[in-house]
């Protein structure tokens, strides 16, 4: 990308909304494209990282340090956080589109897909994203959902989502050595050891999503035992390999090391959801299995469905729809390309996203110098954001309160976090 500062044009100002890894990578290579730019991105929690805090499953602290990278973003003045401030809700997307002269918006996709098959009320169930993000902490919690899985659970879909989900439920408290999980909420929804878990799909294994780390990774998991349905005698592959060789009956223990009964994991092929009923206060999922279309009924206590993730169907005050728009509005990452890919596919989509941007303001389609930036917004705040230096002591104080084997103890309450926030500011 070539510097806008060579282009003899003003610096532009840039107001990124979501500070996930999307919004956090375009304010990085905005920063490098535009060298003197005014990067500021907002948050509508009052803590930054959006995915990589609440979304990355909570024993994959490897995943979750590309943070770092992003504290130094802010620690360095490259880019400014404003976090605690809802764009929609408190300062109108027009006046943040009227303040900057590029704006990025970079806030994912939160709601987990439906399934789309009948599904009766009172069936229990629950979408994956909200329970990854229950087990790390978000403030919002589960609400409702919030009772024990029960012992029986089916988990719908063949995507990494739905096996971070088998994992973390099947794994023992001494297996998160070094998470941040909330024991709280994985104890109330799981009190005790599970009996079983069925990870289905409509995939052939030559076609499932997972990634093979992935799926290596919970079946060395000691507390399960494997067994796989829906292969079929032609399959090959690496991953059919590694599924036989952990199979129940072709060498699996039946007791983990601890001596206690192992989980059964029932790994699914070629099973496609109908229909999801409840009685006798149980769940069962109805699906057509195999070559053959086969009807089955699974009972289960619990269905978890891993199906992908959209925007709410109806728009509400926060959340971008068509109105969110203009010539100089760019959208990155999960919102602009479909929810699908890791954290680094959001990396390359962003760099993408950010060349277009920079190549838009150096052919002039994109007129800098216009929009004040973020003290035009400022003054139209109610309250005080939460700046970056408040996050650090929320950060702080989160590490300080972690129980023995986590690195963290997260602040679930946002009244807490602002709290300690307004405290941070006092006493700077």
């Amino acid at each position: 990308m070539t510097p806008v500062s060579t282009l003899q044009c003003p610096a532009p100002t840039v107001g990124i909304i979501g500070s996930g890894p999307s919004g956090c990578y375009t304010a990085q290579f905005l920063r490098k494209g535009l060298p003197g730019a005014q990067i500021t991105v907002f948050e509508s929690l009052p803590v930054p990282y959006g995915l990589v805090r609440y979304g990355v499953a909570a024993d994959h602290q490897g995943t979750k340090s590309v943070s770092q990278q992003f504290d130094r973003l802010f620690e360095r003045g490259q880019a400014t956080f404003v976090g605690n401030v809802r764009i929609g809700r408190d300062v109108s997307f027009e006046a943040v589109a009227r303040a900057f002269d590029v704006v990025v918006i970079a806030t994912g996709m939160p709601q987990d897909r439906r399934l789309p098959v009948p599904q009766d009320a009172a069936a229990r169930v629950i979408g994956a994203g909200r329970l990854l993000r229950a087990l790390n902490g978000f403030p919002a919690g589960l609400g409702r959902h919030s009772a024990p899985l029960g012992r029986d659970v089916v988990v719908i879909g063949h995507g990494n989502v739905a096996v971070d989900v088998v994992r973390l439920l099947t794994k023992r408290s001494d297996e998160l050595v070094g998470s941040d999980i909330d024991d709280h909420v994985l104890s109330l929804l799981r009190p005790r050891r599970l009996r079983s878990v069925r990870l289905m799909g409509r995939s052939s294994v030559e076609n499932a999503k997972f990634d093979l780390a992935m799926l290596r990774e919970l079946c060395q998991v000691d507390g399960v035992r494997i067994r796989v349905e829906g292969l079929r005698d032609s399959s090959r592959g690496v991953a059919v390999d590694l599924l036989r060789s952990h199979e129940e009956g072709r060498g699996a223990a039946s007791m983990a090391e601890d001596g206690t009964d192992r989980t059964l994991v029932t790994i699914q092929f070629e099973a496609v959801p109908t229909r999801i009923r409840h009685a006798n206060s149980m769940t069962s999922l109805e699906a057509m299995c195999g070559p053959s279309a086969e009807p089955r009924s699974y009972h289960a206590d619990t269905i978890v469905t891993a199906t992908g993730f959209c925007q709410d169907e109806e728009p509400c005050p926060g959340t971008p729809d068509t109105a969110w728009s203009g010539g100089h509005v760019y959208r990155v990452g999960w919102l602009g390309r479909g929810a699908q890919g890791n954290i680094a596919a959001n990396r390359k989509h962003a760099q993408g996203v950010a060349g277009q941007i920079v190549a838009d303001l150096a052919g002039g389609r994109i007129v800098a110098g216009r929009g004040p930036g973020l003290q035009e917004i400022l003054p139209q705040l109610e309250k005080t954001p939460t700046s970056f230096s408040a996050w650090r002591e929320i950060d702080r104080v989160e590490r300080e309160r972690a129980a023995a084997g986590r690195c963290r103890r997260k602040i679930t309450d946002i009244s807490e976090m602002v709290a300690l926030a307004q405290q941070s500011m006092v006493s700077a």
